[in-house]
């Protein structure tokens, strides 16, 4: 059935539009990078390059290149999804600016961290903080309790939270990552497969490593009346149909222009005694306009209105490749923060 809300804004019908042409360029975009890629191999010595060669490197890029086409097959797929959920139509992408590849990646490799066996390794480390709070916060009565989860990516945690028996809001700013939300919850139990790790060749074992496919979903989505997905910048959710138990916040604060205006927005959101559960890094975006550390982060929340009831400090990886010879990990921050009825600012 449409989806006619998207449709109402132009900017934001332009910025799904390049979201589906983004989705549909892939394929040709990851061709032009093989290209080049031949092109500098071209221009070694014909000794050299026969060493190459005696390695199965050229082998490589050619299965390389039939993986490509298989991860299009599901980005074609996800753009189909918007053509029939948003009514797209070819004329309309005449027109549009597709997105950078590199973000239709990102979402390949989110399906991997969100909803596959693989991502459990990050997963298993960043969720339960989350499932725990929220299970001790509201005991026998969680069912039905609203849950809001901003920045909600390909949706996972919203999932797993809508499990507990919470009514859950997946909210997500992203078109590519909205859309593919809405694909993974249609799909039944390992029917997908992506190949997430042919598009870097740096800190790769072996070939056979670089090019495994990974299933997804890992599980079959089931009762996804508790969930519902949303798009659009969460701290444009007002009124009392957006009033919520828990707001629910992974790998996100960070991602602010002004990270004020996001406390803002969950207070708002929250009614005196709701609770914020947070666990994500402080990695600045590109053009944040203050940029506090963890301990200015934990006195502006205090002063704004919530207090902190109970801290966890973590160390996870984030799409990373477990079989990669290269592993950087996040020290993430974690809280359970109460609304309290009125801030001292």
């Amino acid at each position: 059935m449409p989806r006619p809300s998207i449709a109402s804004d132009t900017n934001e019908r332009r910025a799904l539009l390049d979201a589906v042409a983004g989705l549909q360029n892939y394929v040709p975009e990851m061709k032009q990078v093989a290209a080049r890629r031949r092109l500098l191999f071209s221009h070694m010595s014909a000794r050299h390059q026969r060493l190459v060669k005696a390695t199965g490197y050229s082998r490589r890029l050619q299965d390389i290149d039939k993986a490509v086409t298989a991860n299009g097959e599901i980005t074609a797929r996800i753009a189909k999804l918007a053509e029939r959920d948003y009514n797209v139509t070819r004329a309309e992408l005449l027109h549009s600016r597709a997105v950078r590849n590199a973000r239709v990646i990102e979402l390949l490799k989110h399906f991997v961290r969100d909803w596959s066996e693989v991502g459990d390794r990050e997963r298993s480390i960043t969720f339960p903080p989350i499932l725990d709070a929220l299970q001790a916060e509201f005991g026998n009565d969680i069912a039905e309790k609203r849950v809001l989860v901003p920045g909600a990516g390909v949706g996972r945690l919203a999932y797993e939270i809508s499990q507990l028996g919470c009514r859950t809001e997946a909210n997500e700013y992203s078109h590519l990552m909205h859309l593919g939300n809405i694909f993974v919850l249609e799909q039944s139990k390992n029917s997908c497969s992506v190949y997430p790790y042919v598009h870097n060749f740096s800190h790769q074992i072996s070939g056979k490593e670089q090019l495994r496919p990974v299933l997804f979903p890992d599980v079959e989505p089931e009762n996804k009346i508790r969930i519902s997905n949303s798009f659009g910048d969460f701290m444009r959710l007002t009124g009392s149909q957006h009033m919520y138990d828990a707001v629910a916040t992974l790998f996100f604060i960070d991602t602010a222009e002004n990270m004020l205006t996001y406390i803002d927005t969950i207070h708002q959101l929250l009614p005196p005694g709701g609770i914020w559960l947070n666990t994500g890094p402080l990695k600045w975006g590109s053009s944040p306009r203050v940029e506090f550390t963890l301990e200015e982060v934990l006195i502006v929340i205090a002063k704004m209105g919530f207090k902190i009831e109970k801290r966890w400090s973590k160390k996870a990886e984030y799409t990373a490749d477990s079989e990669g010879l290269w592993h950087g990990f996040y020290g993430i921050e974690g809280w359970v923060a109460r609304k309290i009825e009125d801030s001292s600012v």
